[in-house]
């Protein structure tokens, strides 16, 4: 038993770690998988909270692995770990269930888990910490009480520190498609011999009161004393899927300009506001200092970007007297391309250059400096 719990620790205690750090390296990214689950649940009043969760729950992994692997306050840390892991499990195995949840979130946009995954992940993890649970004698400390605490508090100021300059910041290692390098209208492109979703239709019938569903080829011969009601198509294997698929772009009447996007040459400047009521306020004056900069360069455009609705946009772009126009977009690939609200990234042709965040706004002459090069 001995033995077995020890190697629980080291196993758990790594995972944690690793486990808080990747998803700390992009706060945003995790609050807005929290949003997902609060949705599901019907739990919309969390929503508000949700940037402040992920923190919370980002450093309480990190600092919960470094004390088990320290050994201190087992019989509190075991405890907590017991909850956690509990409460994971019913939610990664609620996601078995619900098609809504494609991936728990537990390692970020680094490593993704289906639910099934997810869930065996857990059910193997609830084991390791039972163990730990109930062989908390053997959880001996690696140093006295003194240097113990000051592990942990030296552990709580980094874990802390790290957690709130990546999300004021972003992420110190960007997973996503739209990261520093990537030419974001390849990673559009479905090669022709893609492979493709394979569709399975399932058809609704009723008959004296009670529903049948069929498959195709299980229709059966006297079809026409059931009564159709509806037709579903199930997803049986899914095809080949661009790392960038959500990318669609359209003005205020409706008109579709990814292409004309894709095709301007040169640089592109995109402000990205998601909500544009939602964002981090008084960055409109520096934006629009920015966009009177550009305005007239050569070989150089402007695009804002936002998924707020029409009005909402020219609303704000009066009240701001914004000399750039909005075009609409998704949220879901807004929150990619920039994990800030808003968030400026530069574009040569159609790679990315450079990212700013709603903290670190560039001048002028740093924006030059990119250019330039």
């Amino acid at each position: 038993m001995k033995a077995l719990t020890q190697i629980s620790r080291v196993l758990v205690g790594s995972l944690f770690i690793v486990s808080g750090l990747i998803k700390a390296n992009d706060t945003l990214g995790f609050s807005y998988k929290l949003i997902e689950y609060f949705e599901v649940f019907k739990m919309d009043f969390f929503t508000p909270w949700a940037v402040q969760m992920a923190m919370v729950i980002c450093i309480f992994e990190i600092l919960s692995g470094v004390a088990l692997l320290i050994g201190i306050y087992n019989k509190l840390n075991t405890w907590l770990l017991l909850l956690l892991i509990v409460f994971f499990t019913f939610l990664t195995g609620y996601s078995v269930f619900d098609a809504r949840i494609k991936d728990c979130g537990c390692f970020g946009d680094a490593i993704k888990l289906t639910p099934v995954q997810s869930f065996q992940k857990d059910l193997v993890l609830l084991v390791f910490i039972l163990i730990l649970f109930f062989g908390q004698k053997h959880l001996k400390p690696l140093f006295n009480k003194a240097i113990g605490n000051i592990c942990l508090f030296v552990a709580v100021f980094l874990t802390t520190g790290f957690t709130f300059y990546t999300y004021m910041f972003m992420p110190v290692k960007d997973f996503l498609p739209y990261k520093l390098g990537n030419n974001i209208y390849e990673l559009t492109v479905v090669p022709e011999n893609a492979e493709k979703d394979i569709i399975e239709m399932v058809f609704i019938y009723e008959k004296d009161g009670k529903q049948f569903e069929f498959k195709t080829e299980e229709l059966p011969a006297d079809l026409d004393k059931y009564t159709y009601v509806d037709r579903k198509d199930k997803l049986i294997k899914e095809g080949f899927r661009a790392p960038i698929h959500d990318f669609k772009l359209f003005d205020f009447n409706g008109q579709e300009l990814t292409d004309s996007f894709f095709r301007s040459p040169g640089y592109k400047l995109l402000f990205v506001q998601n909500k544009v009521k939602e964002g981090r306020t008084g960055m409109e004056t520096k934006l629009n200092e920015l966009a009177k900069h550009v305005w007239n360069r050569k070989n150089m455009s402007i695009w804002a970007l936002s998924s707020s609705s029409p009005d909402e946009l020219r609303e704000y772009q009066k009240q701001h007297s914004l000399i750039y126009t909005f075009n609409n977009m998704d949220a879901v690939p807004l929150k990619s391309m920039v994990r800030s609200n808003p968030g400026i990234v530069l574009l040569k042709d159609n790679v990315v250059v450079k990212k700013w965040s709603a903290y670190q706004l560039p001048s002028p002459a740093e924006l030059d400096n990119y250019i330039n090069q």
